[in-house]
């Protein structure tokens, strides 16, 4: 217990003291390295159920007299439904290209241009409440950017375009847009940050602006991490369900165009889980042919995009010969602005000890044309620095915007009864008892179901594993799966847990459906806080003869815990706030309670998608209420694990 005394303060290095004359035996210590190795492994185990679900599903569509491969892979026509059924990929294909690309038009710019401002220009102060802000939309669940797109974003586009249908793209694509910022500021702002010093000191000691060295000297460095911060808001758009699914449609035409209503691969998936679609038909079964098609998409993606990460954390990204940077700015810059004449004592000229005469004529340059195109290269500069600091504030105003609406909408429908009586059938007696009771439910269960394996797995790859090529395999297989589109993991749920474990749609299925998914989110932030402790206290602990093992539980343990709760809160409020995972699980409408874990259940965002899609408009302020009180629900999570991490960063005396 005494490990685990101050967790929520942080503090200083914790230690528990085993009895010095008790002895772990070899075979205690190799069953508690076989159970971390094991629970490692349980990332293979969930590769092969996606694999085995998509595979096996695309399988019995195939078996349908009406389908053929060739047809759909290289049909156009996409008409699940009818006497005659066509099952051509294309149409859903170039819906999803569309909705991807013009998010990635959007937030591309947007994202980098915001980094940019953070990295280079934003003082500390702003940079410290700025980036949380951006970091925020991340935290928002898809269902309430669907919503918004819908019922906010919605008419005012077709306000501005009277031709835009109902269901369009352009409104799906203006919130999606928001939605994979995050991704992009995050990672090009850590990669700009990792560009070296001293390349910014060689460009402005040769006369760059600093909006010229940011230009044409920070952002070509960083260039590799940019690109693959967009790769990742790529797939990330590639694989959305939630906004699609409410604001862009379910005809797939493959119109290309942002004011019609189109049908991405996501939201067809989505279609089937909703029983708009019989089950048991080939356009049932076409769900998992698309599912798989939609992982490869993902994957490859991710593949690129992960392994250009995994180059940036290693620094062989960025290069760090100054001479090139120089050579650079010769080019681009000084010969472009008159300054040629300036140059560097050549290699050969170093070792003889000679150099040319260099030309002095630059002194006889007029003066005040100098002056005036240098007020010109600051004046462009000024007017550099205002975009980006506007694409900061346009993310930020998205996200009052967001917020303000959903509190007006959702704030008068709120009540006593609202929150805790028992729903009726009619409009009046709409209440979300029974799915705040079902996501609690679903939390706590999925709670003890990932963090022991994910928490085990980051243990054994800190800790225990050595570099070898089976773990080189996992590591890539977790980094994989973060990037498996929620809605792939409601279709392993569905084949796996109700179908094959025979658990049904229950709370039990749709946990560990949340639990698979969860998980390397999991491992990545308890490695990573095992990571901070400090490298001196396992040499003091095996140097007075510890084992692996107790040197893990005693030392190392103990002072990650803060670090591992902040994250295990984190990946559960994810959790709690994804809808696609459970669609296929999940109960639209109940009106009691869960009360054992083989119960079917209903949550607050399948409450939310059931009433934003009813005819009535009551049901539309019903759902803004309930996702009011979903964001109060994922901001406390989000609020108490930041005052875990600042209370244990404040107190920490290594």
């Amino acid at each position: 217990m005494k490990a685990f005394v101050g967790i929520f303060g942080g503090g200083a290095a914790r230690i528990t003291k085993p009895p010095l004359t008790k002895k772990v035996s070899r075979l205690s210590e190799r069953v508690v390295l076989s159970t971390l190795f094991s629970a490692s492994s349980i990332a293979v185990f969930i590769s092969i159920a996606i694999l085995y679900t998509l595979l096996e599903g695309s399988y019995r569509f195939f078996q349908f007299d009406e389908v053929s491969i060739t047809d759909f892979l290289f049909g156009t026509k996409w008409v699940p439904s009818g006497s005659n059924p066509s099952f051509g990929i294309y149409p859903l294909l170039s819906d999803t290209l569309l909705i991807t690309g013009g998010t990635i038009l959007i937030a591309g710019p947007i994202g980098i241009a915001a980094a940019l401002f953070l990295s280079e220009y934003a003082p500390m102060r702003l940079r410290t409440f700025a980036k949380p802000v951006v970091e925020l939309l991340a935290g928002i669940p898809s269902i309430v950017y669907g919503f918004f797109a819908l019922f906010t974003i919605g008419p005012i586009v077709r306000d501005i375009f009277p031709e835009a249908t109902y269901f369009n793209a352009l409104q799906a694509v203006i919130v999606m847009s928001f939605m994979v910022l995050p991704i992009i500021v995050s990672i090009s702002d850590d990669s700009l940050k990792s560009v070296p010093k001293h390349l910014r000191e060689a460009s402005m000691a040769m006369g760059a602006t600093k909006w010229e060295t940011s230009l044409k000297v920070v952002i070509p460095a960083a260039s590799s991490g940019i690109a693959a911060s967009v790769l990742l808001g790529i797939a990330r758009a590639i694989g959305e369900t939630m906004v699609v699914t409410l604001a862009a449609g379910s005809i797939a035409g493959g119109q290309w165009s942002f004011l019609k209503e189109v049908q991405p691969m996501t939201s067809f998936i989505a279609q089937t889980a909703t029983g708009d679609i019989p089950p048991g038909t080939s356009q049932a079964e076409a769900a998992f042919a698309v599912g798989l098609m939609l992982f490869l998409m993902t994957f490859l993606v991710n593949w690129i995009a992960g392994r250009i990460v995994l180059r940036i954390k290693k620094g062989s990204i960025v290069k760090k010969e100054p001479g090139k940077v120089e050579k650079l700015f010769r080019e681009h810059v000084l010969q472009k602005k008159g300054t040629s004449q300036y140059r560097s004592v050549t290699e050969g000229e170093q070792k003889t000890g000679r150099s040319q005469k260099i030309d002095r004529s630059w002194k006889f340059i007029d003066k005040d044309k100098l002056k005036g195109n240098l007020s010109r290269r600051k004046v462009k500069g000024y007017f550099g620095v205002s975009i980006t600091a506007l694409s900061l504030v346009l993310a930020f105003i998205f996200l009052v915007y967001l917020l303000v609406e959903v509190f007006i909408s959702g704030a008068g429908v709120i009540t006593w009864d609202f929150l805790t009586a028992e729903p009726g059938f009619r409009v009046t007696e709409a209440s979300i008892m029974p799915a705040i009771a079902g996501s609690v439910s679903l939390m706590l269960l999925t709670l003890l179901l990932s963090i022991p394996l994910g928490v085990a797995t980051a243990v054994y790859f800190n800790e225990i594993a050595k570099d070898t090529w089976y773990t080189r395999f996992l590591r890539r297989l977790i980094q994989n799966l973060s990037g498996v589109p929620s809605i792939v993991f409601g279709l392993v749920g569905l084949a796996i847990f109700v179908r094959l474990f025979d658990f049904g749609p229950s709370l039990l299925a749709g946990s560990m459906t949340l639990a698979l998914m969860i998980m390397p989110i999991i491992v990545v932030a308890s490695e990573e806080a095992l990571k901070s402790v400090p490298q001196g206290f396992r040499e003091a602990a095996r140097g007075v003869g510890a084992t692996r093992w107790q040197t893990v539980k005693h030392h190392v343990l103990p002072n990650a815990v803060p670090g591992i709760i902040t994250g295990s809160i984190l990946a559960l409020s994810r959790a709690i706030g994804e809808t696609a995972p459970i669609l296929f699980i999940g109960a639209m409408f109940a009106k009691t309670a869960p009360s054992g874990v083989m119960d079917s259940f209903v949550a607050l965002p399948l409450t939310i998608f059931f009433w934003s899609r009813h005819a009535k408009t009551e049901f539309h302020d019903f759902a803004s209420g309930a996702i009011l009180v979903l964001l109060v629900l994922l901001l406390t999570m989000n609020a108490i694990a930041i005052f875990i991490r600042y209370r244990s960063q404040k107190r920490r005396d290594w």
